[in-house]
């Protein structure tokens, strides 16, 4: 028989399960975990069986409690994934597809318009990771961080700089991302430190961190795991409290797992954990540069 209860109801009932507790014991560790006194066990013993049920979906209050009792984030718990449409979003947002931005660009007609039609360009292609060919995401990269390149001799406003930067240090990341999955370690390697130089000019510490967290994954691709753990530990020093340091606390953690020091990892996780709890829920999760709560889970493996 198909089970018609929501995902994070089945996932209450099999993490109850597998530790071998009855409901009560559940509401017991659920106790041992709040910070505040909670309802009698009468009280807190329906609700549970409510949770279990998929009746009720537990409340901002109970939704991060719940995930801490099991070890992991709210997000892994009770993730809400869409999927944008990028194309439908530019123009919705600024009136002008690729083609008339491409126009504009070649006009150096940079307005406020233009530089957030741009932004959401660059968006939509690091959501597109996932999906499009790895040789026509390289392309299409390359090609919008040449436009950008371009733009650099012409008069922009400090701000109007600052912003073309940044956004052509997402792009490179994207590229360098890229260029690794089409083996192109060395090619990757070089992208990778344009974008670190980028972030670092731009003055934008989420660039910086993903830098790092891509030698970081490159060093973990290859077995360097002493490496992983230094590149992770450079970039949660430059891009603490942003969420790449989640990721970077992640790859810290899959690192000192396969060096077998299980209380590194669990320190790692902590971290990440804690930082992960505090930080808005992403708008696109498709975009290969946010940090998914649902992944958390699979860190430490």
């Amino acid at each position: 028989m198909t089970d018609s209860r929501p995902a994070w109801a089945q996932r209450i009932r099999v993490e109850r399960a597998a530790r071998g507790w009855s409901q009560a014991q559940a509401v017991a560790a659920l106790r041992a975990h709040a910070d505040v006194e909670l309802p009698g066990q009468d009280s807190m013993l329906r609700r549970w069986k409510s949770w279990e049920a998929g009746g009720n979906m537990p409340d901002d209050f109970y939704r991060p409690l719940i995930a801490r009792t099991f070890g992991t984030v709210t997000g892994a718990f009770f993730a809400d994934p869409t999927r944008r449409d990028g194309n439908a979003e530019i123009i919705a947002a600024t009136g002008m597809d690729t083609l008339d931005i491409i126009s504009r660009l070649q006009a150096s007609d940079v307005d406020a318009a233009t530089l957030n039609a741009l932004r959401i360009t660059v968006d939509r292609l690091c959501s597109e990771y996932p999906y499009m060919p790895s040789a026509q995401l390289a392309l299409q990269g390359r090609e919008w961080l040449r436009r950008i390149a371009e733009l650099q001799g012409q008069r922009l406003a400090l701000a109007q700089h600052r912003e073309m930067l940044a956004m052509a240090g997402w792009l490179a990341l994207l590229v360098g991302c890229v260029e690794y999955d089409m083996k192109d370690r060395r090619t990757a390697e070089t992208t990778r430190r344009a974008a670190l130089s980028l972030g670092n000019e731009a003055g934008n510490s989420e660039i910086v961190g993903w830098a790092h967290e891509m030698r970081a994954w490159f060093a973990l691709t290859t077995g360097d795991y002493r490496g992983v753990i230094a590149a992770s530990e450079a970039g949660s020093e430059l891009a603490r409290g942003r969420p790449v340091a989640v990721q970077l606390a992640g790859q810290e953690a899959k690192a000192w797992a396969r060096i077998g020091d299980r209380r590194q990892t669990e320190v790692a996780l902590d971290r990440g954990r804690a930082l992960l709890e505090v930080l808005p829920h992403p708008d696109n999760l498709d975009n290969h540069f946010t940090v998914d709560p649902s992944k958390f889970d699979f860190w430490g493996s």
